[in-house]
């Protein structure tokens, strides 16, 4: 266990100190790809914490994603707050809108709930193009760049560590969160809502908890997405957008932290070294995501938890977690 804890720790320091130092060697195209994949595990992280520890099938997740990009991008532009503020306005104001859609869920579970959330998605992208004198409808929203403490988030560096920042600190919470007594009642929830009921778990409380942190995570998400494009269209707020980001979690590992961040790193790495493909890549990309799945049905992750016990004998054998829909 010692020699893990070792393990786990010297590998943090390495990681931690790559994305240090990360944005002096390379170029600002790869600073900004690279802070899209912080944004994208930000959504990765809420989704999982709602699907993946807590049971909860969600397609509204590009709903959130869009409240939490046009608040912080209405605030920032027409009323002039300031941007530390907009960002956590937007997600704020997400988690009550996740936490209000929980509730009228609380009944629903599996295809019935994910279609309720589709629903939802619509719903919401529709608005944006209705609400023209707020979102500027279907010609798009220009969002100024970024400034907190006096520091203009104006370049792609900037950006990248604004971005970096966040993230880390998001993983840090949804860690401790799943330690204590909120994550233990996301599992029981998960694996048996009545036992968990029996067991005292307040079942409408926690899932509606879920649904909030959930959304939280993913406004947050959208507020820095805003900064760091500088530009919203409604029509990147599809369902398709939803589709995206249940497969990451369901690439990199449902009810598993590290899958969040794996599953992101593959859905925005993964296009890039392909690149050269041309018309091949689409192709290409579709067939390594169906082997994913199919020779690692629970995820990067749990490859990754069962062969380093298998051939390093790295900790304990893994918990494989329940596939999507069991």
């Amino acid at each position: 266990m010692k020699n893990l804890e070792r393990f786990k720790g010297l590998l943090l320091v390495v990681v931690a100190v790559a994305l240090l130092v990360l944005p002096n060697f390379v170029d600002n195209y790869v600073r900004y790809v690279m802070a899209r994949l912080f944004v994208y595990v930000l959504v990765a992280l809420g989704l999982n914490l709602l699907t993946g520890y807590t049971g909860q099938v969600s397609l509204g997740h590009a709903a959130f994603f869009a409240i939490g990009a046009y608040t912080a991008a209405v605030l920032a532009d027409s009323w002039r707050w300031p941007s530390a503020l907009c960002v956590l306005a937007a997600a704020v104001v997400t988690a009550v809108v996740g936490y209000l859609l929980g509730l009228p869920c609380l009944r629903l579970s599996g295809l019935y709930l994910a279609m309720a959330t589709l629903g939802f998605t619509l719903i919401v992208q529709e608005m944006l193009l209705q609400l023209a004198v707020i979102t500027h409808g279907s010609e798009g929203m220009s969002v100024r760049p970024a400034s907190i403490l006096g520091v203009r988030f104006d370049s792609d560096y900037r950006k990248y560590y604004l971005v970096l920042s966040v993230t880390v600190v998001m993983l840090i919470f949804a860690r401790n969160l799943i330690r204590g007594r909120t994550g233990r009642a996301f599992l029981a929830i998960r694996e048996n809502e009545k036992a968990a009921e029996a067991m005292g778990v307040n079942l409408a409380q926690y899932k509606t908890i879920a649904f909030a942190i959930s959304a939280l995570y993913t406004g947050l998400a959208g507020a820095l997405s805003a900064f760091l494009v500088g530009f919203l269209d409604p029509q990147e707020f599809s369902f398709f957008l939803s589709i995206q980001f249940i497969t990451i979690i369901i690439l990199g590992g449902l009810a598993s932290l590290l899958g969040s961040v794996l599953g992101a790193g593959f859905l925005i790495i993964l296009p890039e070294l392909l690149a050269g493909l041309d018309v091949w890549q689409a192709l290409v990309y579709g067939v390594i995501m169906v082997l994913t799945i199919i020779f690692m049905p629970f995820g990067l992750s749990g490859a990754i938890g069962r062969y380093a016990y298998r051939w390093f004998g790295i900790g304990v054998e893994p918990i494989i977690p329940r596939r999507l829909g069991h």
